[in-house]
This record gives C-alpha cells, structure tokens and sequence, in this order.
C-alpha cells in the first residue's frame, strides 16, 4: 500500500489561521437553537442530530495527518474571502422558487420518468417538528415553465435517499426513508415511462438509518444491486442483491469499522481498471476505504489508508479529468481547527494501490450544516467541472491543466444569498431546468419559522458562463515552476511563473521532506523567471544522486516539480 500525503500542507498551513472565525461553542450553540442535538461522545468529538433525523460525527480537533508525508503534486489554493463574486454575478440568474427541498446531506433528485422532456423534481416541502418531515412530492415542470406539485406519496414518507433501474425494465424506482419504522418504501412505475407512483416492496434492514442509498450491478452479472452505509453509528457499508423470489434485497457483503466517526456516500467505478468493480468512502476519522467485487456476489476490502484531515465527508469521482488515461475519485474534509476544507483526487499506480494526484484547498470555508461534493459537465466541454457546497457557499471549479498536470480555477462562486440571509444551504444539484439545453443550478434551503421548519429551493437559470473571459482567466491563474535538463548531472535551470504580485519562495526538499535549500525568498511582480541551481545544499555542499522536490509558493498556490539528480 502506498501512500503519498502533500508536502505542500506543510509549507500552507502557516497561512490559514488568521482567517479561521469558526468557533466551536457558538457554532454548536446556533445548531442547537435551530433543532439540532448535540453529544459529545468523546472529547472534540461531538454526535449531531438535525432536524430530518440525520446523524453526523464531526471531530474539532487539529489532524496530525496533515504533516505525516510528503508527495510530487500541485495545489491550488483558493483563498475564500478573496473571492469578488461580482465576476460571476452575469453566469446565472435567479429564475424561480419551488417550494421543494430533499435532506441535508444528498442533492435533489431530478429525472424525466415520465419521457415527456419535463424534468421532474423529487423531495418535501415542509418540516413540521423534530423527524417529522414530509410527505415526498413530485413537482413537475408546467407548460408555461413553472415547477408545480403533481403527485403526494404516502404522508408517512419522509425524504428521497435513492433511485435506480431495480427491477432493470430501463425505467426507475424510487427509495423513499419512511417516518414509522427503521426501513423505506419502494415506489415503481406502472410501465416503462411512467412515474414511479405505485407501491412495490419495503426495503428492510436493522439500522435506524440508511444513508447514501446507491443501485447499480456491480458485479456484472445483470442483477441489481445496491451499496448503503448505516446511519446508526455503527459505521457500516452494506451490499445486497435484489431477489426475485423475495421481490426485495438480500444482504451479500458488510464491512464494518471502529472508525469514530460516520461513512461518507460511496463512488463507485473501475478506478485500477482491472475490469472489476470498486466501491470507495470516506469516514469522518478521516481514514479512505476501497471495496472491489472479485466473483459473482463477493467483495472484499483491498485498501485502507489515510485523508489529510478529519471530517472527510465529501466524495465524488471524475472521468479521467487531466486526459492521463486514469479515472480519478475525490475526497474532502474539513479541518475547524484551520477553517480550511481539503480535497485530494487519488489515481491508481497498480493494483490494490491509490495515490493522490492533486490537492485543493478552500481557506476560511467549513460548515456544520452542509458539505457535498461532486462533478458535473456544466459547460459540455466534455470535462467535468468539480461541484463544491459548503455551508452557504457554492463553488464550481473548472481543470485548465494538462495530462498529470492538475491545475484549477473558480469558475463560479456564489457566498451565500442576501435575499434569505436566515436560510442555510442544501447540497447544489446541476441539471437543465428550463429546457434550453444549458445547465442550470438548483439550490435547497432551509429556515427556521417556529414552530415550522420551512424549506424551498432556488432556481437559477444559467446565462452565460463566457461572460467572464476564460483566455484571461486562465493565464492570470496558471503558475508553474519545471527545470531543464531533468534528469540533470550538476546544474539546472529551474523555470516559473507568478501571476500577480507576491512574494515568492522556491525551496527544494529531499523525498523525506527535509528541507535541503532555498533558492528564492523575495517580493516579485508578475511575469516568467528564471533561476539557476548548481544541485547544493544551504551549505555549499554538493547533493548527492537521488530524487528531488523542487516548490514554488506565492501568495496564489503552490506548485511542485519533481527533478532527478544523476552523477
């Protein structure tokens, strides 16, 4: 098992603190007064209780993680409070409100069941006390544009955790949680191309909560298939297999820990490319699993390794994002000790073996209530743009690196909306809304109205996404720092670029993470540059043969070249 952490979190910590305003105490204090319930199960760990129910393990305790190893990587950081938000004002306008919203930890779920081009919205509308939420509606987009309810299910439904082709007709079922019992109901269409509406089984297990419902055929043998993790605090994943004879799912596979802390959602692909089939999640420990299907209903557990923080809740994968040939999976955790949010994309480099490929970094941005990631082709560019809510904060981040190169840019942000400044943030979800063909952004909220807890959700139709020139984005964003010749004998000439004013360090690290010298330590405008190293230490000794880090950090990012020393 190799792990490679980023040298980088050594060298950027030193510029966080001073921007951190989360307080643990009053945080947890306005959770409280919102509905929440709040246990400490063991110092700096606290149990929370929201008010449809969901359970979250959060630790407020300062990662040892962050400085265990060092890896040849870039990272973007993205200073939140830098952000000027007018830049994206023109991207998306507010179009409509739906009085409709889903669970505090899952986007809304958006399909066209019915195949008459009107997208349908699933979830409630209205909290009416603690756990009491629901029933589920359909909302459905009328002829004139507006979203309008079409159909109430059984008031004892509460939220939407899954959706799936179950029965595998090319149609969907739906998984509705239900607020009298420890399990949920399934719903099916009638036929293919009607709305799932009609009663079909009720899904059991022992847990008081299922969360991240998830359908698929994993291990390829056309027979559903679905992967959950129990919400009881017993931090468990579950795999089941749909059984005619039953008409309903027969447990297969648990993997089960003593992790402090919950499982994130779970990803699911051939991320070794091995043809056979990994299930990945985090836990809020802050440690990553891999689960692969080897036969016909049998999986095991063939990795367990370390995230850079705690909280690491986030989790979403790309398709092979920088064009290396790799498919990628992402995961992101919150350190509050910092107040930075963390995300890593991992790679496989062999079979039973994940290595982080890049970092990203948003200082001054975690949350109590909401942190979701995912990636979504928001501009049909055929490379998916990285999706990020946290807290009243939404940011959508576009590649603009190359093959093994990954380098990133704020393509949108939206911090918070002033026309519900008591409102908080649900989980973004990205899909055409309106009909013309462009990704739109739908985003839930939820606020207090005593005794109510009332939720609806915003629509924002997309407008222009050029509006802000990429050309000039992208050469203001890209630094980078490489020498030549490499691999080299005794000198090289390193090359990099800074974007804006900043004051720039260049040092150069041994694979240990031993600093070996610095090169550069100075104010400088903008511009490419050029500087010479004659492969020696801070002493003037000679270096001997072996791999070397060479690190830019400005004010912006920090950027890593890996070079080779020969003698």
């Amino acid at each position: 098992m190799k792990i490679i952490i980023s040298l980088m979190l050594i060298i950027s910590s030193i510029c966080i603190a001073q921007h951190n305003t989360f307080n643990k105490e009053a945080e947890l204090q306005k959770f409280i007064e919102q509905g929440g319930k709040v246990e400490e199960t063991v110092p700096n760990n606290y149990k929370l209780t929201y008010r449809d129910g969901t359970q979250k393990v959060f630790n407020f305790g300062r990662s040892e993680k962050l400085n265990n190893n060092i890896g040849d990587f870039n990272t973007t950081i993205i200073n939140v409070w830098e952000i000027d938000t007018t830049e994206f004002a023109g991207m998306f306008k507010f179009w409509q409100k739906v009085e409709v919203a889903n669970s505090w930890w899952r986007p809304m779920f958006i399909e066209d069941l019915n195949k008459n081009g009107l997208p349908e919205l699933y979830g409630f509308s209205d909290y009416t006390g603690f756990f009491n939420v629901g029933p589920v509606q359909i909302f459905e987009r009328s002829a004139s544009g507006v979203y309008q309810s079409i159909f109430i299910y059984d008031s004892t439904t509460t939220v939407v955790k899954g959706m799936g082709d179950i029965h595998r007709t090319g149609g969907k079922e739906i998984y509705l949680r239900n607020n009298i019992n420890n399990n949920g109901s399934v719903y099916r269409g009638d036929s293919t191309g009607s709305l799932p509406t009609k009663f079909d089984f009720t899904f059991y297990y022992t847990p008081i909560q299922i969360n991240y419902m998830n359908f698929g055929d994993f291990d390829n043998n056309n027979v559903s298939d679905c992967v959950f993790i129990d919400g009881s605090g017993a931090q468990y994943c579950i795999i089941g297999e749909f059984r005619d004879s039953l008409n309903n799912f027969e447990t297969v596979f648990e993997f089960s820990t003593t992790d402090q802390g919950d499982f994130s959602n779970t990803v699911i692909g051939d991320f070794d490319q091995d043809q056979k089939t990994e299930i990945v999640f985090s836990s809020g420990r802050g440690n990553i699993f891999v689960i692969e299907n080897k036969n016909e209903n049998e999986y095991q557990l063939i990795d367990q390794f370390p995230f850079v923080t705690w909280n690491a809740y986030m989790i979403t994968q790309t398709n092979d994002i920088d064009g290396n040939g790799k498919p990628e999976f992402w995961v992101g955790g919150q350190d509050f000790s910092t107040g930075a949010s963390i995300l890593q994309a991992y790679e496989s480099d062999g079979n039973y073996s994940y290595t982080p490929v890049t970092q990203i970094e948003l200082r001054y941005s975690t949350s109590l209530y909401m942190s979701y990631l995912q990636a979504v082709d928001i501009n049909d560019d055929s490379t998916e743009e990285l999706v990020i809510s946290i807290g009243n904060q939404i940011f959508i981040l576009k590649f603009i690196g190359a093959p093994n190169q990954h380098d990133y840019q704020v393509l949108y942000a939206k911090l918070c909306e002033l026309t519900q400044p008591d409102a908080d943030y649900g989980p973004t979800t990205i899909a055409d809304l309106d009909g013309d063909g462009k990704s739109d952004i739908l985003i839930p909220f939820w606020k207090v109205r005593e005794p109510i807890f009332y939720s609806f959700s915003y629509i924002l139709r997309q407008n222009d996404l050029s509006s802000m020139s990429t050309e000039k984005n992208i050469l203001q964003t890209q630094e980078f720092i490489n020498n030549y010749p490499n691999p080299f004998n005794s000198e090289s000439v390193i090359n990099y670029s800074v974007k804006q004013y900043s004051h720039a360090k260049i040092k150069i690290f041994d694979l240990l993470g031993k600093e070996i010298t610095t090169l550069l330590d100075k104010e400088i405008s903008p511009g490419n540059y050029s500087i010479s190293w004659e492969a020696k230490d801070n002493y003037g000794f000679p270096l001997p043969s072996g791999v070397y880090l060479i690190v830019l950090q400005t004010n912006n990012s920090i950027k890593t070249s890996k070079t080779i020393l020969i003698k």
